[in-house]
């Protein structure tokens, strides 16, 4: 009787450590999208940012990752996960991971127009755009605050989440993504660290100081795709094209299109969605 039971207990075991092995091997890992924070030197102050990581993430394969500006949506409902989700089950990208800094919309000040009227401007206006207000900040934390927010994106937002992530990354595999103020930043940028990412995504570019940017002829510029709506104000169809007649005169690879469309989310998605089937396509 003793053996038997023996044998019972045996087999249960058995039986149970290859189901568990069975269902382990079987177990598909969903992609992933959740909210993480890393303290700032620079800015003095906790930065969240959203990450996505493609189904069956694995840091010993190798991903592009795609860096953004304007995070800060509900994880819940928002279309990103949607988009790389279906763009990569469908084969159209090869698996990528994307990260995306929040901006800070907290109120840093106010202005008064000549009207009368009172405009607020939040940490994001100072962050994403250089020397866009008058002297009235040269003693304050604004005054410096574009350039930290540049330092911070550089040497803090990017390698510590390489870090996190346990991954080795070279500038070709980097993507950034932008759009108005965000995309702005993202020409500004690539002007100021063309070394650290290989390809820029910028849309209805505003605030890039383009007309004070300086150019050496002899540096490799990231690769720029950049694309404004059709039914957009002038005055975001006149800072495209600026930058588009300067970038040609760079040896890098730029793309230029206009979009059916204005200043909306929706136009910029299809647009992102475009440039990345184009980038990232399977091997």
């Amino acid at each position: 009787m003793k053996n038997v039971i023996s044998n019972l207990v045996l087999s249960l075991i058995i039986f149970s450590f290859f189901s568990c092995n069975k269902t382990k091997t079987e177990t598909k890992s969903h992609s992933q999208f959740y909210t993480d924070s890393i303290y700032s030197n620079y800015l003095k102050e906790y930065r969240k940012h959203n990450i996505y990581l493609p189904e069956n993430f694995n840091n010993q394969n190798k991903y592009a990752i795609i860096y953004a500006t304007d995070g800060g949506r509900n994880i819940k409902n928002h279309p990103i996960k949607q988009i790389l989700d279906s763009l990569i089950n469908n084969k159209i990208i090869k698996p990528t991971i994307y990260v995306e800094s929040h901006s800070n919309s907290k109120i840093a000040d106010s202005a008064t127009t000549g009207n009368g009227k009172v405009v607020y401007l939040n940490y994001r206006n100072f962050e994403y755009v250089e020397n866009q207000y008058s002297e009235s900040y040269s003693d304050s934390i604004l005054a410096h605050r574009f350039k930290n927010h540049m330092s911070y994106f550089k040497n803090e937002f990017i390698p510590t989440t390489e870090k996190k992530l346990a991954l080795k990354l070279k500038k070709e595999d980097r993507i950034f993504y932008g759009y108005s103020n965000g995309a702005g930043f993202g020409v500004n940028f690539l002007n100021k660290n063309p070394e650290t990412i290989g390809s820029f995504l910028c849309y209805s570019t505003l605030g890039s100081n383009i007309d004070s940017l300086t150019w050496n002829s002899t540096i490799k510029y990231p690769n720029l795709y950049l694309q404004y709506g059709n039914k957009e104000p002038l005055f975001f169809k006149d800072e495209a094209k600026k930058i588009n007649v300067i970038y040609n005169s760079t040896n890098a690879i730029k793309e230029f299109k206009v979009f059916n469309g204005g200043h909306k989310n929706i136009a910029w998605r299809k647009a992102f969605k475009e440039n990345l089937a184009e980038i990232l396509k399977p091997e």
